[in-house]
């Protein structure tokens, strides 16, 4: 016997109505002893065992007792091919991702490493974005990480997401003051006249994303998805030093990437000012880039 767990479809989502204990057998009618919650015969019922996330089509054709007789239903095929093909999207969409993913392969000599982690400095990146016409700026520290080794690993997807903010100003952490909202390249959000941001739309120029403020003053900011050394992260990447009024703004992100080290600065500060022996990776036409720090100077090894 096993632990089952069913759920009933309720509008468009499928709500856990009972647990119980049984077999599924997918051949033949089967009983489940009902141990909390009810079904009725005539319905049809998702059946899952243990922590399984989806479960087998059952129709229960009867209730005696607190035993519940089912058989696999007829739908169970096109359910069941359903899934095949979201997972098959879902395979496909990770699969893109990973085609246009960038990543940078930090390497740091044992002697500088040494000194480095001595000192406290953490290990920071930025990436470049454009507002309007400019040619791109940095100034939010993407990452800033303290637990660093010889080799670290940082890549990132073009998976953003779009908000406000009432301030830019140096050493100050990024607060989103907006809700946010998930937006892709070529893509526009709405902040309507109560200061919420709408979902995204296609509509903008293609390798940019677009601010349509209908609200009042607001600095348009950025956050992005990466990965440092296997852990997926949404920061704050780029917020626009003056703030817009009403109408609209783009801010085109650029695969080009600020590295350096620094002391007493933590992920999602804002500056303004150059970094100090900080290596420019630019990956707009290639995909991955290794630098390497030695001596406190970066080359490519």
């Amino acid at each position: 016997m096993a632990k089952l767990h069913i759920y009933k479809k309720i509008g468009k989502v499928w709500s856990k109505v009972a647990d119980g204990d049984g077999v599924v057998d997918k051949n033949n009618p089967f009983d489940i002893t009902i141990k909390t919650g009810s079904v009725s015969g005539g319905n049809t019922y998702d059946v899952r065992q243990g922590q399984s996330p989806t479960g087998t089509l059952c129709d229960c054709s009867g209730v005696h007792g607190k035993v519940a007789t089912f058989t696999v239903s007829a739908g169970n095929a096109l359910l069941m091919q359903e899934r095949e093909v979201a997972l098959h999207n879902l395979a496909g969409f990770y699969a893109a991702l990973e085609s246009v993913s960038k990543n940078v392969s930090i390497m740091i000599d044992l002697d500088d490493l040494a000194f480095l982690k001595t000192n406290d400095y953490a290990l920071c990146f930025a990436k470049k974005v454009a507002s309007g016409s400019g040619e791109g700026s940095y100034n939010v520290v993407w990452q800033s990480l303290t637990r660093y080794l010889a080799q670290t690993s940082f890549s990132w997807t073009p998976q953003y997401s779009l908000f406000g903010t009432n301030i830019f100003a140096d050493n100050v952490t990024v607060t989103a003051q907006t809700n946010q909202q998930t937006v892709g390249l070529g893509e526009q959000c709405t902040l309507d006249e109560n200061g919420i941001l709408g979902p995204a739309s296609t509509g903008g120029p293609p390798t940019s994303i677009t601010l349509n403020n209908d609200y009042d003053t607001i600095h348009p900011a950025l956050s992005q998805i990466s990965v440092l050394n296997g852990v997926r992260q949404v920061t704050p990447l780029y917020v626009a030093p003056k703030a817009i009024v009403t109408g609209e703004a783009q801010l085109t992100p650029i695969d080009t990437v600020l590295v350096w080290f620094q002391q007493n600065i933590s992920t999602s500060t804002m500056f303004s000012t150059a970094r100090s022996r900080a290596v420019e990776i630019d990956l707009t036409n290639t995909n991955s880039a290794t630098r390497l720090y030695q001596g406190q100077a970066w080359t490519t090894p």
